[in-house]
C-alpha cells in the first residue's frame, strides 16, 4: 500500500504490517507494560488530548492493533487504565487500612501509601484525571464510587481509633482533601516540595486527632 492509499482509507504502514503479521503485537504477558505506556499519555494529556497518534507513538502499536486489544477504542482503554490505577492505589494505600495493626498505624500507613502512589507529588492520580473534562461523563460515576468506598474505610478506621461518627467522617474527608489538594497545588505552583509538606501535615493532623 502506498502513502496515498493509506491516507485515503485511514490506515498506516504500521497498521498494514500488523494485519499482515498479526503475531507482531504485544503478547498477553506484555499487557501490563502496554497499559503503563498508555496511562502516561492519558495522565499527561487528559482523556480528550489522548489522541490515537499519541497512543500509537507511546505504545509502538498501530491503530489496528490498539483496537485489537481495546475493541471499544479509547473508552475501553480508559476503563482498563482506571481499573489498573484503582488496583495500584488500593495496594499502596487501602490495603493497610484492612490490616491488623492498631488503627493509628493503619491510618499513617494509608497516608504514606498515598504518597508512594503519587511518587511524593511527582506523579499523577489517574482517577483525578478521569473525574473531569470529557472523561467525567464516562468514568466520573465509577471514580466517585471508589472515592466513596475509600472515604468510608477511612471513616471506619478513624472510628476504630475512638473518633465519633461525625468527627470521623469529617477527618476522613479532610485527609483526602489535604492530600489531593497538596498534589494539585504543588503542580499548579511548580513547587516540587509542596506535596511533601501536605503529606507531613496529614500525619500531624492524625497524631493530634488520635
Amino acid at each position: 500500500m502506498n502513502d496515498r492509499n493509506a491516507e485515503v482509507d485511514g490506515t498506516s504502514d504500521r497498521d498494514q504490517a500488523e494485519r499482515d503479521h498479526p503475531g507482531s503485537g504485544p503478547q498477553r504477558g506484555e499487557r501490563q507494560q502496554l497499559i503503563a505506556r498508555l496511562r502516561t499519555v492519558f495522565e499527561r494529556n487528559g482523556y480528550a488530548g489522548a489522541t490515537f497518534s499519541l497512543l500509537s507513538a507511546a505504545s509502538g502499536l498501530g491503530r489496528a492493533t490498539l483496537y485489537h486489544h481495546f475493541p471499544g477504542g479509547k473508552q475501553d482503554m480508559a476503563e482498563a487504565l482506571l481499573a489498573d490505577a484503582v488496583q495500584e492505589f488500593e495496594r499502596a494505600a487501602i490495603a493497610p487500612l484492612l490490616g491488623h495493626e492498631k488503627p493509628a498505624a493503619r491510618l499513617a500507613a494509608f497516608v504514606d501509601g498515598f504518597a508512594r502512589y503519587v511518587h511524593d507529588g511527582h506523579g499523577q492520580c489517574l482517577l483525578a484525571v478521569f473525574a473531569q473534562g470529557d472523561a467525567q461523563a464516562r468514568l466520573g460515576p465509577a471514580v466517585a464510587g471508589h472515592l466513596q468506598r475509600w472515604t468510608g474505610l477511612l471513616e471506619m478506621t478513624l472510628a476504630a481509633a475512638g473518633l465519633g461518627g461525625k468527627r470521623a467522617r469529617r477527618l476522613a474527608e479532610e485527609l483526602l482533601d489535604g492530600l489531593y489538594g497538596g498534589l494539585v497545588v504543588g503542580k499548579m505552583s511548580g513547587d516540587s516540595e509542596h506535596f511533601l509538606r501536605a503529606h507531613k501535615r496529614a500525619l500531624r493532623r492524625l497524631e493530634k486527632a488520635i
